[in-house]
C-alpha cells in the first residue's frame, strides 16, 4: 500500500465495507469505551479534587465527540485531532503513575495501577494508533460483507466485555459489596459478620464507631499488626471502652487543635512539611510510654496528623504508637480497636520519613523499616467513623474541610 500524500477529503462515512471503514469503527469503537470509563470516576475525581473532575467529564465528551467525528466524516483534520486527544491522555496517565501530577492532593506522589486506568489507556492507545494507520495508509481495499459485518461484531462484542468489566472494577457499589483494598494493595475479603452492626454515638467531630469495623482506604505498604481477621463482635464492655477512648480522645487534644500549639508542647513533623496530609510525633511523649498499659494516654498522643486546607492546618487525628520492641497491644475495644504497622517507609537519621521502598530501595541516605504498632483515633468525619484503620489523602482533607482551623490561612503544618 502506498504513502497518503494527498490533502483529498476522505469519505463523507465510514464504509463498513473497507478497510478503511472497519478501522474506523475500531478506533471510534475504542474511544467510546475509553469515554465511559471516564463517566463512570467523574464523581469520585470531583470529591477529590474539582478540577479533576472537570477534567475527565471535558476528556469523556471530547472521546464521544471524536468518536462521531471519526465515522461521520474521517478527515486528516479529524483523525490528526484525535491522535493529539488520545495520546495526551496517555502521557498524563503515565505521568500520574510514575513521577506523580503536580496538583492534587498529593503532588508528585505516584498513584498506584488499577485495572480500569490500564484498560482505559490501552483503548486509547488503540484509538491513536489507528487514526495514526489512517493517516499514513490509504486502506481503501474492499472487503466482503460477512467479513465485515463479523469483525465489526466481534470488535464491538470484544470492547463491550472489556469496558463493563472495566465499570464493574471502577464502581463504589461493588467496593462496598466485595473487596476491600488491604494495605500491602492486595484484596482483603470483609469477613463475614452474623451480629446485628453496631453505631455508638460519640462526642467526637468525627462522627459513630460502626460496627463492623470499616478496614478504610488503606495505602501498600500497610498491614493489620494482627493479620488474623478480627470478627469478634465487640462486648457491651469493649463498647464502652472505644467510646471512652475516642470521646476522651477528642476532648484531651482540644489543647492541641491549633499547629503552634502542638509544636509549643514538643510536637515535630516527621513526614515532609508542606503536603496536604503531615504527621507529627512529640518525642517526649513517646520516650515517656515504657509499656502497654501507658500507651493509650490521650492526653499525651504520641503524634499528631493535621491536614493543610485552604482555610489553615487542622487536626484530623491523634495516633498512638507502641513503644519500641513492643508488639503487645492492648485492644480495650475489642476489635473496634485495631492496629497497623507500615512496612515500605524510609527513614533518615532523624527518624523521619522520606519516602516508601515501593520500588525496591530507599533514597540515599535513608532505610527502611517496619513501623512499631500504631492506632488511629480519627477527629475529623473520615469514611468509616473515627476507629477505622486508615482513610485517603483524599478523604483526610475533604473531611478537615469540614472543620474549623485554629490557626490563620497563612499557616502550613
Amino acid at each position: 500500500m502506498s504513502v497518503v500524500t494527498s490533502t483529498t477529503e476522505s469519505p463523507a462515512r465510514a464504509d463498513i465495507g473497507t478497510l478503511r471503514g472497519l478501522i474506523c469503527w475500531v478506533v471510534a469503537a475504542a474511544s467510546v469505551a475509553s469515554a465511559a470509563i471516564h463517566f463512570s470516576v467523574i464523581g469520585e475525581h470531583f470529591h477529590e479534587m474539582w478540577y479533576f473532575g472537570v477534567f475527565f467529564t471535558v476528556a469523556a465528551w471530547a472521546q464521544v465527540a471524536w468518536a462521531a467525528a471519526v465515522i461521520l466524516r474521517p478527515s486528516r483534520q479529524a483523525l490528526a485531532a484525535g491522535v493529539a486527544l488520545q495520546a495526551l491522555l496517555v502521557v498524563i496517565y503515565v505521568w500520574s503513575r510514575t513521577t506523580g501530577l503536580p496538583v492534587g492532593a498529593e503532588p508528585w506522589q505516584p498513584e498506584a495501577v488499577a485495572f480500569v486506568d490500564v484498560m482505559s489507556t490501552v483503548l486509547e492507545v488503540v484509538a491513536a494508533a489507528g487514526a495514526v494507520l489512517l493517516l499514513v495508509r490509504t486502506l481503501d481495499r474492499p472487503l466482503p460483507s460477512r467479513l465485515s459485518f463479523a469483525a465489526l461484531g466481534a470488535i464491538a462484542v470484544l470492547v463491550a466485555g472489556l469496558t463493563s468489566a472495566s465499570l464493574a472494577a471502577a464502581s463504589p457499589e461493588m467496593a462496598d459489596m466485595a473487596d476491600m483494598p488491604s494495605m500491602d494493595g492486595t484484596a482483603t475479603s470483609i469477613p463475614a459478620m452474623d451480629a446485628t452492626p453496631l453505631s455508638l454515638t460519640t462526642t467526637s467531630p468525627a462522627g459513630k464507631i460502626a460496627w463492623p469495623a470499616a478496614m478504610g482506604d488503606m495505602e501498600k505498604g500497610m498491614q493489620m499488626a494482627d493479620p488474623t481477621d478480627c470478627t469478634a463482635t465487640p462486648t457491651a464492655g469493649q463498647q464502652l471502652a472505644a467510646v471512652n477512648l475516642v470521646d476522651q480522645t477528642a476532648s484531651d487534644t482540644a489543647a492541641f487543635r491549633s499547629l503552634t500549639a502542638a509544636k509549643a508542647a514538643g510536637y515535630m513533623p516527621i513526614t515532609p512539611s508542606g503536603r496536604p496530609v503531615v504527621h507529627y510525633v512529640n518525642p517526649a511523649f513517646y520516650a515517656q510510654t515504657k509499656t502497654p498499659a501507658q500507651v493509650l494516654n490521650p492526653q499525651a498522643p504520641q503524634s499528631l496528623v493535621f491536614a493543610n486546607t485552604p482555610t489553615g492546618p487542622v487536626l484530623v487525628a491523634a495516633m498512638y504508637i507502641m513503644p519500641t520492641g513492643t508488639t503487645d497491644t492492648p485492644n480495650p475495644g475489642g476489635c473496634l480497636t485495631q492496629w497497623h504497622v507500615h512496612t515500605n517507609l524510609c527513614f533518615n537519621a532523624r527518624s523521619q520519613v522520606v519516602g516508601t521502598d515501593n520500588g525496591g530501595s530507599c533514597p540515599a541516605g535513608s532505610t527502611g523499616r517496619t513501623t512499631q504498632p500504631m492506632m488511629h483515633v480519627w477527629l475529623a468525619p473520615v469514611p468509616g467513623g473515627p476507629l477505622t484503620v486508615d482513610a485517603s489523602t483524599a478523604q483526610i482533607v475533604h473531611a478537615a474541610k469540614t472543620l474549623p482551623p485554629v490557626d490563620p490561612p497563612s499557616s502550613r503544618a
